[in-house]
């Protein structure tokens, strides 16, 4: 079986799939392409707990080239600085709407803050749909494969629609899978189910919701999506091809 283009495993999430790993509010994971290169995608909100699961987890966070930033909330950036104190070259990509507060956290520190305006390819094959304007702006990310391309989202304020049309013109792909915090946590029944039905005409095939899609959210993508929707907390890794 030849090897996925990308690996993609969850570090930092409200739920759990292990009874050694542990859980709290917030959204991380790890991306790896088959060449062994590696991106975290957001940090959660404590850099201890996520230094803790990457540990349990064999996961060498000096191996981390770039840390990727979907939005400033403190459950998505609270892990930053630790993150950052592993190698004196790391990249940091966040977005124009990023305040002066939080850049300036590391006026003194050796890191490269980079802002991320439109799509651009962050590792090969692996984009980012650039800053999605929303009531809270957002980026995301999409791994391309040999057909269709897997969505990671850490809230998709925006809209979950939105940042998936922007993922595939950012591609060129058709998204088969959608991974990450969807934001339904405040949504009724009869909008999620419209949301997931939506998606499934866009031709996502399979989803893994996690984080802040909230429990009625998670329990509709089941019923939705069946076996094709995966069950998602810190420890969950999924391999595209």
């Amino acid at each position: 079986m030849p090897a996925p283009f990308f690996t993609v495993t969850i570090l930092y999430d409200n739920r759990t799939t292990r009874d050694d790993l542990l859980s709290s509010h917030g959204f991380s994971c790890l991306i790896e392409n088959h060449e062994g290169r590696r991106v975290l995608f957001d940090t959660g909100e404590s850099g201890p707990l996520l230094l803790e699961n990457m540990k349990k987890l064999n996961i060498d966070p000096s191996t981390i080239e770039k840390v990727i930033l979907s939005h400033e909330h403190y459950d998505h950036v609270g892990g930053v600085k630790t993150m950052i104190s592993f190698r004196n070259d790391m990249e940091v990509l966040i977005l124009p709407s990023f305040s002066t507060a939080f850049r300036e956290n590391f006026t003194d520190l050796k890191v490269l803050l980079k802002e991320v305006n439109k799509g651009m390819e962050v590792l090969p094959g692996l984009f980012s749909t650039g800053e999605i304007e929303g009531i809270i702006p957002e980026q995301g990310l999409a791994a391309r494969g040999s057909e269709k391309a897997l969505f990671i989202g850490g809230c998709c304020h925006p809209g979950l629609e939105k940042m998936i049309s922007t993922a595939i013109g950012v591609t060129g792909q058709t998204i088969g899978a959608a991974l990450g915090g969807f934001h339904l946590c405040h949504s009724e029944d009869d909008e999620i189910q419209s949301i997931f039905q939506s998606l499934k005409k866009m031709g996502v095939e399979k989803i893994a919701p996690c984080h802040c899609t909230g429990f009625a959210g998670i329990d509709l993508a089941h019923e939705i999506y069946g076996t094709n929707c995966i069950d998602t907390g810190v420890g969950t890794t999924v391999e595209w091809f």
